[in-house]
């Protein structure tokens, strides 16, 4: 049987949720009788820097990946990171070059996904939704908080979203309600500190609905909608990884239509990117029954409260068999990429 190694930890503000989701990965490779191995990756381990703590096979640093795959000689790498290097495309990249099947989209998909900039210029220009959005930049003068406030009522209107360009989890992300110059400053603020541009766009009434996809090209297929109704004002990290802080509908309490065109959009947005594996994408729909496609998450949360692994249970694959159909899929792009190299 193929011996796998799972990444997870990373530097980002996600590397707490990214622990917990490489331990729930690992234990279910592990259930599944797969010899498994992990490693927490972190600059902190080079710089002797405070980590939090973590049970894993390895531990070292990102320049350590040689060694570390070279122990362990995985036939799979499974990156379990939740933002920064591990999600933007940046280890993606390195194992491409080392010639190891990971089960994650490819180098590209992922810095797109991470690029909410870059990500919404390419849904406009392909006609799919998306909420109106500007951008203020760390080496922007920043304004007077009134003409800023009215920079945004113009071109986006309230109530916005702040967030950091290239973070997830909403880490930096605030919402302004209305026109208020004393809320809008901190806002910004909080977003540059994670990032040197940061998005503002207009937050959309209505429902939020996410779908997860699985696979690639033609054969990428959705699993099912699931409509999040947060029990708290905003849809934030806390909300999103403390149990019984939001409820999960099944199917959506929306029109089908609604739900339909979603799901059909949340599959062309993975296959634009070019992304395989699994991914989620956010949309929200407003009460007239339009949809706005706000970010596709290119590794979405693997912990006990994430929606992938309960969407896997809704479709009958059930996690392991989740995980099952990434390494399958993984070693037959493995083997795609060797022939057209070596043939």
């Amino acid at each position: 049987m193929d011996r796998l190694l799972v990444l997870f930890g990373g530097d980002s503000p996600e590397r707490e949720v990214s622990l917990r989701s490489g331990a729930a990965v690992a234990s279910a490779l592990r259930r599944s009788g797969y010899e498994t191995l992990t490693a927490d990756i972190s600059y902190a381990y080079e710089t002797g820097g405070p980590t939090p703590p973590s049970e894993a096979d390895f531990k070292g640093s990102p320049k350590d990946l040689p060694s570390i795959i070279d122990r362990g000689k995985p036939s799979v790498v499974l990156p379990i990171f939740h933002g920064g290097y591990g999600e933007d495309g940046t280890i993606q990249s390195f194992l491409e070059l080392w010639e190891v099947p990971y089960a994650s989209p490819p180098p590209f998909a992922c810095y797109l996904s991470m690029d909410k900039y870059r990500f919404k210029r390419l849904l406009i220009a392909e006609g799919i939704p998306t909420p109106p959005f500007t951008v203020i930049e760390r080496t922007d003068p920043l304004p007077d908080p009134n003409l800023l406030t009215e920079r945004l009522r113009r071109s986006v209107g309230f109530p916005c979203v702040l967030k950091p360009y290239n973070q997830g989890s909403t880490i930096g992300s605030s919402v302004v309600g209305q026109e208020d110059p004393d809320a809008l400053m901190p806002a910004v603020l909080e977003a540059l500190r994670y990032a040197d541009v940061l998005i503002v766009e207009k937050k959309i009434v209505g429902s939020e609905v996410t779908v997860g996809v699985l696979g690639r090209g033609a054969n990428a297929r959705p699993l099912p909608a699931v409509q999040i109704v947060p029990r708290t004002p905003f849809f934030d990290y806390r909300t999103k990884y403390t149990p019984a802080l939001a409820e999960h509908k099944v199917p959506p309490d929306l029109p089908t239509e609604v739900i339909d065109r979603s799901v059909e959009t949340a599959v062309r947005v993975h296959r634009l990117l070019g992304c395989r594996a699994v991914t989620r994408t956010d949309i929200m729909c407003d009460h007239q029954g339009q949809i706005y496609v706000l970010e596709l998450n290119a590794i979405p949360g693997m912990t006990e409260v994430s929606l992938v692994p309960e969407m896997a249970r809704l479709a009958g694959l059930g996690f392991e068999g989740l995980l099952q159909a990434l390494i399958e899929e993984a070693l037959e792009v493995g083997r795609e990429q060797k022939e057209r190299v070596y043939k």
